[in-house]
């Protein structure tokens, strides 16, 4: 029974690491096809977290498969290869841009919220001494 063969994934991003992301896969293309390992890639961009979300906003053919929750999965598998290059979290402004950009291009996202709901006021934490109180 031959042995399955070896396979690296590696993540796509956007925004800053984008440059990085791009610059660096040619690399490891070729030292891994030179090893005879295969390397796909994975996108973990903005947008497209925000479409997997989705689902139910999006036609078939705008619907996109949860990458980073496969990926989570996948790190479980003692034979998993992933390389991600470090990246920062998207700020609300950049979901919020995202989400508007998609919308433009004909996808039903729904629009974010500025701000967290909140059903209760929540007391300030520089009233009262107390409030300096560790928890």
């Amino acid at each position: 029974m031959p042995a399955e063969q070896s396979k690296i994934i590696y993540t796509l991003t956007d925004e800053a690491p984008a440059l990085a992301t791009s610059s660096f896969l040619p690399i490891v293309q070729a030292f891994a096809g030179s090893a005879g390992i295969q390397v796909d890639t994975a996108d973990i961009s903005v947008a497209a977290r925000v479409l997997a979300e989705f689902p139910d906003y999006l036609t078939d053919e705008q619907k996109v498969p949860n990458t980073l929750a496969e990926l989570g999965k996948l790190t479980l598998q003692p034979e998993a290869n992933i390389i991600k290059l470090p990246n920062i979290s998207a700020s609300v402004a950049q979901l919020a841009a995202c989400v508007k950009e998609l919308q433009s291009k004909a996808t039903s996202c729904p629009t974010t919220r500025k701000t967290r709901p909140t059903t209760k006021k929540r007391p300030s934490r520089t009233a009262t001494p107390s409030a300096w109180a560790p928890r």
